[in-house]
């Protein structure tokens, strides 16, 4: 039986599993009026899936993630359509990739094109029952249960990324040298089209990568300091009543994104909001008479009515927060240390010594972690079976890392994939060995 709705009113971890638990074959199609994905079940396993993003195209995704340059690419797809067979075949009789290799990339690339869907706010969707596409496909299997699990991840992480990059129309400026010792070719290629005038949504698009990953990217270096987000200045222009009743008194909203005005992250709007015009209090006011006719102008923010300068603590405050980590430290309550130092900067302002005390503070924390284990070089292994985890709560975070354990990655490797911190990550590993459910 085939089943259709929104997913405003059944959300896309609940149809999945639904799919996966009915043990149902036949292709889901969602459509959120810009793009439409296809994701094939066959006994309630995912066996491919398609899209009509074309960021999402097995060529165009190879070059996004460095796999293979451009030219191969288009080589490859130019004797595809001579000899009207799949790509990825095509590539592995070129040479250009081996069939494991495909085999991986395809299933990388099946999981972020569902991955994405968990983003959408809404979609339209069908389930074609023991429908399947009728070309030849190169099948995979995914597991749904990890699929919901790291997309319930991200849509946490989204909400945490909307306190820092809060609208894609934000323009990110460049206050710093970027720290690009972890940083993968994805991410150094976001990077590179940051030039101060561009908006996220641009660098999405000439990146051709989804906004979801850009803005994590962003998101890193906003907290490094090495950039801030800007948004658009707005001028509103009043015509006062008064005028000819075939022209009625307009008010226009103009975003003008080239010359903007620099808010602090925390006081930027909702995602999905509209930007406020600025206030009376933080912009001059003008007017100029255009025509016999006053058109009142708001402009760019003064300097003297700047956003406010940030409070500084006391500096007891940040000393009791610091003396509060160590004996967290000193009773092997690391992750509460950890908190604690975060509170610390938090409250520190300007200090140089406390900022100081932090940075040894952290190594202090890495260093107790490896001596649990938790080291870099070691490789974590799943303890308990994949029932046993489904029947548990895990937070996002642990989930994401969950998703990641294959027996063979070690936790340096992992730590490059995990969009949180360092040693948050760290931290999580070290928390998920305490619980029994990880060994490390």
């Amino acid at each position: 039986m085939g089943i259709s709705g929104n997913l405003k009113t059944m959300v896309l971890s609940e149809l999945l599993q639904w799919l996966s638990m009915g043990q149902k074959t036949g292709t889901l199609v969602i459509d959120n009026r810009k793009v439409e994905k296809r994701v094939c079940f066959e006994n309630g396993t995912i066996i491919s899936s398609a899209s009509t993003d074309p960021k999402e195209y097995l060529g165009r995704f190879l070059v996004n993630h460095g796999y293979m340059d451009e030219d191969p690419v288009n080589e490859a797809v130019a004797r595809q359509q001579e000899e009207q067979k799949l790509l990825g075949k095509i590539l592995v009789n070129m040479g250009l990739i081996t069939e494991e290799d495909l085999h991986q990339m395809l299933q990388l690339k099946a999981e972020e094109s569902i991955y994405d869907i968990f983003t959408w706010e809404e979609g339209e969707f069908q389930f074609l029952d023991n429908e399947l596409p009728e070309h030849t496909m190169i099948r995979m299997n995914l597991d749904v249960q990890w699929l919901v699990l790291e997309g319930s991840r991200r849509v946490d992480e989204w909400s945490r990324l909307k306190e820092t990059i809060p609208s894609p129309q934000c323009v990110p400026v460049i206050v710093g040298d970027f720290d690009l010792t972890e940083a993968s070719e994805i991410d150094e290629r976001i990077l590179s089209w940051i030039d101060d005038d561009r908006s996220i949504e641009d660098i999405s698009q000439e990146a051709e990568t989804g906004l979801f990953q850009v803005a994590t990217v962003l998101a890193v270096q906003v907290h490094a300091g090495t950039l801030k987000v800007v948004r658009p200045r707005i001028i509103e222009i009043e015509i006062p009543v008064g005028m000819p009743a075939e022209a009625p008194p307009p008010v226009m909203r103009q975003p003008v994104p080239v010359q903007s005005t620099a808010y602090p992250s925390d006081s930027m709007p909702p995602f999905t909001e509209p930007a406020p015009p600025p206030s009376a209090g933080s912009a001059s006011m003008g007017s100029v008479d255009v025509g016999g006719r006053k058109l009142h102008f708001a402009g760019a923010t003064d300097a003297a009515d700047g956003p406010p300068a940030a409070t500084i603590a006391p500096a007891s405050e940040a000393q009791s927060l610091l003396e509060l980590a160590e004996s967290s430290l000193q009773a092997g309550d690391l992750d509460v240390a950890l908190t604690n130092l975060r509170k610390a900067r938090d409250a520190e302002g300007s200090d140089l010594s406390v900022e100081a005390a932090i940075e040894k503070g952290e190594t202090r924390i890495e260093a107790a972690l490896a001596r649990t284990g938790v080291s870099l070089n070691a490789v974590p292994k799943l303890l308990c079976g994949m029932e046993e985890l489904t029947s548990l709560h895990f937070s996002p975070e642990e989930g994401f890392l969950l998703t990641r354990l294959d027996g063979m990655s070690n936790v340096k490797s992992i730590l490059k994939m995990s969009p949180a911190p360092r040693l948050d990550t760290l931290i999580l590993f070290w928390r998920l060995k305490k619980s029994g459910h990880v060994a490390v």
